[in-house]
């Protein structure tokens, strides 16, 4: 019993390499603990240990994150627990609320297991189902897998029910409140929610290591199928790149075919291979060093100087080198900074790429080409400028004159540079994530996430168009006017879905982000979205937030100056009123306003910022019935971003929309009511009824 310090990287108890002995608490830094499929962080407070079983061998790692330090306890049974929370009452409410947030962690991590599983059981199953056809395109014979017929998918545990995982949830989220006023009354509270969380914790650990076992099981029963299944798809890659002409994968000396192809003078050239060499000699070229930063800033400048003139090059010629395209699509610019692997996924997918037919979701090499062939607007720069305003802004300055102005404004080079410099250069940056430690070239170090799950393709990402609209169904809706008076209609207001562009950012990046709503100020134009063609991240809660960001400017442009004007009630006015006055609003309780005042603090007072927290909640949970949301934000939600139908009959029994739901119901009779009227007398008088006004009625039945 005593103190232990530990060195970052250093393990505390490793599997099976010792026996349970001791049970530790975290006095200071933090402690992995994992196995082979997956792990959490237990911070100060947090009990190491607590769901192993003395005298048997550890079943997981407990590594230091961090220079840590830990308490370490004599541990010969469960009863010791209770013993050595009651020894340390001045930090029990802290053990308390770690124990909670544990609890969650460990929930969070049965849930991704049993994803994870059921993922890789419907692959296999998936794989089962082509392997007969592709046995046929590479010729061959199909062979028969009678252990495939014989899996069953994993399944909840019973053991688990969906209660314990909102309690825990629910603990973790209202912990600040907890820790102040509950695990603080005395020494037994916080004991008592301490081994709740521990009873829980090591019967939802049990069936996480369940879980485990039966991906081992998996894995082992498939591994027949799946060999074989590795050759036909091997096969059928090596077809493709034949039938291409260009025989094997073999990239050699990408950097030098790119620069040759880009036409670059020999100075940048050289000076770029020069910067690519030191960052690949440098295994920590992410650290915070002046020489690291000086060696990524430079990279990125030499970067763009090498994209352009190849972009250039590019427009014609049909010939466009794989590398080339491989550096345009994903930035890649080196087979060994890249390595192998990657390398040759990325070039499947250079050569396999397919543009979105709706052209709605499109590469950076393809928004630049639309660019600078004048199909579409150079987009606004960082100080929300678009182009003719910051040609304006130029000429007024004295920077250019108004000849040169004119001859700029429809120059595709300038229009092209522009857009490089600012969308791409910034936008760029952005999706990475890590803006201090950004750089624009593909690096292996960066791949956090197997390339084929992060690859955005069209049909994924016109998936999450599809997956938003089946939730929040006038998500990309903007009013519009229809006036026809020689068939007497003076005016009619519609919600026209307009579906925004989604630009693949060349780059393995985990954050996606509006870079604007509208163009310029025309309200019924497309937004211009960007997310990293690799994401490494949760795609689908990244895409949630974005569509929140999205709701929360259009609405900012859409009521101008009045945009936090509660008097003219809106999404944003209405939301800006419930978090400046929420102390005073009598709807919410205690706990409500003790949990908004966290989170404001925890968004640094960004209304923006809490509402798209909330959006998320809304969309994720409250969608499927799993309340997250208190009244008021519940009420303020559905009345600007309704839910779909499906979804409405799918709540139709919980008693908190109930009433949502009745009100919203009214309130789309009344909006039908006059255009059916105007309906039925067109139909009555013969006239053909145009399609804005059925495609409303379609709209309000959503």
């Amino acid at each position: 019993m005593g103190i232990i310090k530990l060195d970052k990287g250093q393990f505390l108890h490793k599997t099976e390499k010792e026996t349970v002995k001791t049970i530790e608490i975290v006095v200071k830094g933090s402690i992995q603990i994992s196995n082979a499929y997956s792990s959490i962080l237990c911070g100060v407070g947090g009990f190491i240990g607590i769901v192993e079983n003395p005298g048997t061998p550890y079943i997981y790692d407990y590594q230091a994150v961090e220079e840590t330090t830990v308490y370490s306890y004599d541990f010969n049974s469960r009863d010791d627990i209770p013993k050595i929370i009651k020894s340390n009452p001045k930090i029990a409410p802290i053990l308390a609320a770690q124990s909670s947030e544990i609890a969650a962690g460990v929930c969070a991590a049965y849930e991704k297991q049993f994803d994870d599983a059921l993922a890789e059981y419907e692959q296999i199953m998936a794989d089962h189902a082509d392997y007969p056809s592709l046995c046929i395109k590479v010729g061959e014979v199909a062979g028969t897998f009678p252990e495939i017929d014989e899996l069953i998918p994993p399944e909840k545990s019973e053991k688990v029910p969906s209660w314990v995982i909102d309690f825990s949830n629910s603990l973790k989220e209202n912990e600040a409140v907890l820790k102040k006023s509950f695990y603080g009354l005395n020494i037994e509270l916080a004991t008592g929610m301490i081994m709740t969380t521990v009873t829980m914790y090591k019967t939802i650990s049990d069936q996480v290591l369940l879980l485990n076992e039966y991906r081992k099981v998996l894995k082992k029963k498939t591994s027949s199928f799946a060999s074989t299944m590795k050759v036909i798809k091997a096969k059928i890659a090596d077809m493709e790149r034949n039938e291409g002409g260009d025989g094997n994968v073999t990239i050699v000396n990408a950097l030098n075919t790119i620069l040759v192809y880009s036409g670059v003078s020999g100075e940048k050239a050289s000076k770029f291979e020069e910067q690519i060499s030191a960052f690949k000699a440098n295994s920590n070229r992410y650290d915070s060093s002046d020489e690291a930063r000086t060696l990524r800033r430079n990279i990125a400048t030499s970067f763009y100087e090498v994209f352009t003139p190849a972009f250039l090059r590019s427009l014609t010629d049909d010939n466009v080198p794989i590398e080339v395209k491989m550096f345009f699509m994903f930035g890649f610019v080196d087979e060994e900074l890249a390595g192998e692997k990657n390398t040759a996924i990325l070039y499947n997918m250079a050569k396999a790429y397919v543009p979105d037919e709706n052209k709605t979701v499109l590469t950076l090499y393809e928004w630049l080409k639309k660019i600078f062939m004048l199909e579409v607007e150079p987009s606004k720069n960082e100080f929300d400028q678009d182009w003719p305003t910051y040609l304006r802004e130029q000429k007024t300055t004295g920077s250019i004159t108004q000849a040169q102005l004119e001859a700029m404004q429809d120059n595709p080079q300038k229009r092209l540079e522009f857009e490089i410099h600012n969308l791409f250069a910034l936008g760029n940056r952005m999706t990475f994530g890590r803006i201090s430690s950004f750089v624009p070239v593909f690096d292996e170090q960066n791949v956090l996430r197997p390339l084929d799950m992060a690859y955005q393709t069209a049909s994924k990402v016109n998936g999450y168009f599809d997956m938003i609209r089946g939730i929040d169904y006038g998500v990309f809706c903007r009013q519009a006017l229809y006036s026809n008076t020689d068939i007497g209609i003076t005016q009619v207001f519609f919600d026209d879905d307009i579906t925004p562009y989604m630009i693949l950012m060349p780059n393995i990046g985990s954050r996606a982000c509006l870079w604007q709503e509208i163009d310029g100020k025309n309200r019924r134009t497309k937004a211009r979205m960007l997310v990293s063609i690799l994401n490494t991240e949760n795609t689908e809660e990244a895409m949630i937030k974005l569509f929140g960001e999205f709701r929360w400017e259009m609405c900012k442009t859409e009521q101008g100056v009045h945009w936090n004007d509660v008097t003219d009630p809106s999404l944003t006015s209405m939301y800006c009123d419930y978090l400046q006055f929420y102390k005073k609003n009598s709807a919410l309780s205690a706990e409500n306003k003790e949990k908004l005042k966290t989170d404001l603090k925890k968004f640094n007072n960004n209304y923006k910022n809490v509402f798209i927290s909330d959006y998320l909640s809304y969309v994720k949970f409250e969608a499927s019935g799993s309340p997250r949301l208190n009244k008021v934000t519940r009420e303020i939600l559905f009345t600007f971003c309704p839910f779909s139908k499906a979804v409405r009959e799918k709540n139709a029994d919980n008693p908190q929309y109930k009433d949502l739901f009745n009100h919203y119901q009214v309130r789309t009779n009344n909006a039908a009511k006059p255009i059916l009227n105007i309906i039925a007398k067109l139909n009555k008088e013969g006239i053909p009824v145009p399609e804005e006004l059925t495609n409303q009625i379609e709209h309000l039945k959503k």
